[in-house]
C-alpha cells in the first residue's frame, strides 16, 4: 500500500490475477441492483427531492477504483462492455504497473495513471510497489496513454515531505502521455492510520 492510503483494511495484492473471476455481467447486474436499494432506503427520509430520487434509480456512472488494480481483471473489456451497453459511463484508475493491459483496454470515459512520484526513488519510498522494474513499467504505462484516443489523466497524489517537491519530474512524466487532464490530489493527516505508514 503507498505511505497516504486511508483505507484501514487490508486487501489482496499481487502482480497477476490468482483469484476466483467472477462473471462480468453478473457483477454489473448486482453492483446496480445493490445501489438502487440503497435508493430506495432513503425514501421518506425528510428533504428528498422525489424527482431525484427517481432519477437516482437509474445508474449513469461507474467509477473503478479504490481497492485493489482494476485494471488485472483478466475480463475488465467485457465488464466494461456490459457497464457501455448499459449506457454507463466509466472511470477507471490504474497504478500504471500494467502496461500490456492499459494498451489492450477498450476505450472508456476516462482513464487515469496514478502518478504518485517522479524519481524512481521516491516511487519506491512513497507507493512501495510489488514490481522491482515499478518505475519503467510506470513510465511506459504513461506511454501507452497517449496512443489511446480517449481522456485521459495524471492523476498526482502529491505529499508534503514525501514527493512534493519533485515538479520537474512530474512535467517530464506527464508528457510522456499527452495526457487530456492533470488532477493534483493532496493528503490531509487526520490522524494515525494503521493502513498506511
Amino acid at each position: 500500500k503507498c505511505v497516504f492510503c486511508w483505507r484501514h483494511h487490508k486487501n489482496p495484492v499481487g502482480r497477476e490475477w490468482r483469484w476466483k473471476t467472477d462473471d462480468p455481467k453478473m457483477i454489473v447486474e448486482e453492483a446496480v441492483n445493490m445501489h438502487v436499494d440503497m435508493i430506495k432506503e432513503t425514501r421518506g427520509i425528510p428533504g428528498i427531492q422525489m424527482d431525484r430520487w427517481a432519477e437516482a434509480h437509474k445508474v449513469r456512472h461507474c467509477a473503478l477504483s479504490l481497492v485493489g488494480e482494476p485494471i488485472m481483471y483478466p475480463r475488465i473489456n467485457e465488464l466494461l462492455h456490459e457497464l457501455h451497453d448499459r449506457k454507463i459511463s466509466t472511470f477507471l484508475v490504474t497504478n500504471g504497473q500494467h502496461p500490456q493491459a492499459i494498451n489492450d483496454l477498450v476505450p472508456i470515459t476516462q482513464l487515469y495513471v496514478s502518478v504518485d512520484a517522479s524519481t524512481p526513488e521516491s516511487l519506491e519510498a512513497v507507493d512501495r510497489p510489488l514490481f522491482k522494474d515499478a518505475w519503467d513499467r510506470l513510465k511506459t504505462s504513461l506511454s501507452c496513454l497517449k496512443n489511446k484516443g480517449q481522456r485521459t489523466v495524471a492523476r498526482l497524489t502529491v505529499v508534503k515531505g514525501w514527493n512534493s517537491d519533485e515538479i520537474g519530474g512530474y512535467a517530464r512524466l506527464i508528457a510522456l502521455g499527452h495526457c487530456s487532464l492533470v488532477e493534483v490530489k493532496g493528503v490531509t493527516f487526520c490522524g494515525k492510520s494503521d493502513a498506511s505508514n
